[in-house]
C-alpha cells in the first residue's frame, strides 16, 4: 500500500519540532535523501510502513501528513 506525501504539512512539522532533513532521517531509519526526496516533491508515492516512521518521528497520525494514494 502506497500513501502520497502532504510535502508542506511534513516540512511544517518537522521544522516545527526543530528538526532538520537529516535527523527526521535519522530518527525514521529513512536514508537523508528518500526524506529530501519527500520534501522536495520529487517522491509521488511512499510505502505506508515508511510513512508510519515518519509520523511517529513527527508525533502525528499518518493520515495528517499523508493521503490514501487509491483515493488521490
Amino acid at each position: 500500500m502506497f500513501v502520497i506525501p502532504n510535502v508542506p504539512e511534513i516540512k511544517r512539522r518537522r521544522e516545527e519540532i526543530g528538526l532538520s532533513q537529516h535527523q527526521l532521517s535519522l530518527q525514521s531509519d529513512l536514508s537523508g535523501c528518500a526524506i529530501s526526496r519527500i520534501e522536495s516533491g520529487r517522491t509521488k508515492r511512499i510505502n505506508h510502513l515508511r510513512a508510519r516512521e515518519i509520523a511517529k518521528v513527527l508525533d502525528c497520525k499518518v493520515e495528517e501528513i499523508f493521503t490514501d494514494a487509491k483515493g488521490a
